[in-house]
C-alpha cells in the first residue's frame, strides 16, 4: 500500500509539470529508484495504471531503472557499490563511507506530446 500515495505524489508532480510543459499527453515516465527504497516494480505499475486514467498520463509508460548503493573510500579513494551485505572496498578492503544509501525515488525525465 506503499507504493499508492507515492504513485499519488508521483501523479501529481507529473500532472504539474505537465501542464507547465502546456502537454497533451504524457507518453512516459523514467523513474530511478534505489534497492533500498522498499518500493516493488509491479505495485508501482498496478497503481500508476489505476490512478493515471483520466489523466494526461493515461497510457504512459513507467520505465523503472534500479540504482545502487554508493560508498567512498576514504583509504584508497575509490568510488564503489557492494555486493548485499558487504560493505568493504574492492581495491583495499576498507569499508566505505555511504554516499548514497539508495533508498529513494526520483523522477529522471518525462516524455511527452505537446499539442
Amino acid at each position: 500500500m506503499h507504493e499508492f500515495s507515492i504513485v499519488t505524489h508521483l501523479l501529481g508532480a507529473v500532472e504539474t509539470q505537465a501542464q507547465q510543459s502546456e502537454a497533451k499527453q504524457v507518453l512516459a515516465i523514467n523513474l530511478v529508484v534505489g534497492e533500498r527504497s522498499g518500493l516493488v516494480d509491479e505495485s508501482l505499475c498496478f497503481y500508476f495504471e489505476m490512478l493515471a486514467a483520466g489523466t494526461v498520463a493515461e497510457g504512459a509508460r513507467l520505465n523503472i531503472r534500479r540504482h545502487s548503493m554508493r560508498f567512498d573510500c576514504q583509504s584508497c579513494g575509490t568510488e564503489y557499490s557492494p555486493p548485499p551485505g558487504d560493505f568493504h572496498c574492492p581495491r583495499c578492503g576498507e569499508v566505505g563511507q555511504v554516499v548514497d544509501d539508495a533508498s529513494d525515488m526520483t523522477i529522471e525525465s518525462i516524455e511527452i506530446k505537446r499539442g
